[in-house]
Parts: C-alpha cells; sequence; structure tokens
C-alpha cells in the first residue's frame, strides 16, 4: 500500500506543483535550468507512475488489504463506459492538434484523461483503482479550471486534418488498449 501512497504524492505532488504554482514552477525552472527541472519533473512523475503500476499489479495479486472493494462497479453501464474510454482517446490524441475538436472543446486533453478516469471509476471499485484513476481525476479537473483560468489556449484558426488525426490515432490506439493489452496484459477482458 505504501507505494500506492507514495506514488500518488509523486505523480499528483509535481503536477499540482506546475499546476496550482506556476510562479513558483518558473522561478524553480530559472534557478535550476529548464533542462533541469523538465528533467526533474519528468523523473518524479514516471517515478510515481511506476509505483503506481507496481501498487495496481500488487493489488491485482489478491493481497486483502489493496484488494478491498469501497464500492461495486456499474456492471449494467458498459456500453457507456466503454464510449467514455473512446471518447476520452479521441479526446487525450486531438490534444496537439489545432482542429474543431480543440476549438469546441479547449482542454482536449484533460477532458480526455477525466473520461477515461471516470469509466475506470464506474467500473471498477477496488481500492487500488479508485486511488489512482481517481486522482487522474482530480488532476484532469484542476488542470481544466486552471487552464481556463489562465486562458488557454489562445485563439486559433482550426483545420479539420487535425480533427482527423486525433480520431484515427485515438480510434487506433483504443482499439489497442480495449482489445490488446486490457484483455492480454492485464488480463482483464472488456467485452465478455
Amino acid at each position: 500500500m505504501g507505494s500506492l501512497y507514495i506514488g500518488v504524492l509523486l505523480f499528483a505532488g509535481t503536477h499540482l506543483f506546475s499546476l496550482l504554482l506556476p510562479g513558483a514552477r518558473d522561478e524553480l525552472a530559472k534557478w535550476l535550468g529548464e533542462g533541469r527541472y523538465k528533467g526533474l519533473y519528468s523523473l518524479a512523475s514516471l517515478a510515481g507512475l511506476v509505483l503506481l503500476g507496481y501498487a495496481y499489479w500488487h493489488g491485482r495479486s489478491g493481497s486483502s488489504a489493496s484488494s478491498e472493494f469501497f464500492y461495486e462497479p456499474w456492471d449494467a453501464g458498459r456500453h457507456v463506459i466503454l464510449l467514455l474510454i473512446y471518447l476520452g482517446f479521441v479526446l487525450i490524441f486531438s490534444n496537439q492538434s489545432k482542429g474543431y475538436i480543440s476549438k469546441l472543446v479547449r482542454q482536449p486533453f484533460s477532458i480526455g484523461v477525466g473520461l477515461w478516469s471516470t469509466a475506470h471509476l464506474l467500473a471498477n471499485g477496488e481500492r487500488t483503482v479508485v486511488v489512482i484513476f481517481g486522482m487522474f481525476l482530480v488532476l484532469s479537473i484542476i488542470d481544466v479550471i486552471a487552464s481556463t483560468v489562465r486562458g488557454k489556449p489562445g485563439p486559433f484558426q482550426p483545420n479539420w486534418l487535425h480533427d482527423l488525426r486525433g480520431l484515427v490515432v485515438g480510434t487506433l490506439l483504443y482499439l489497442v488498449f480495449a482489445f490488446l493489452f486490457h484483455p492480454y496484459v492485464l488480463n482483464i477482458p472488456v467485452v465478455s
């Protein structure tokens, strides 16, 4: 269980520092140097993700404390859950584009992560999953609010080809995760 909470602290802590204290982040980056700051930020985030992954795998092994359920998953909502995850993937991969999706949604990456997290929270009430995906959901909400307050993104002329790229890449990766990664790596089929 310690790896779960240390992972949350490392991953969420670095992101919250960057989101909520942009002035302090900029000062630290200036003091350390941009490259060194980004390297340390990435290393702390990666370490957090590795610990979260370890906690998840440890929880899947059946340890009584880590496999405790907070609530029963929403079994009847399988199609809604799959749709939320698909929309999340499309939005995540529309993030760097200058298409109509980005113009309409404004924060496609964070909203996509929020949809992806919400779907996983609906599908699984296990403690480890709730902590991990709850953290992603909270971070995505905070990022949408912080980015909206800062006025991101600025105005741009949308191009539908950017939307097509996000749709194609998001769809392909959704299919890979849903029908290869989940059933063969995680041993959790999304469709039964």
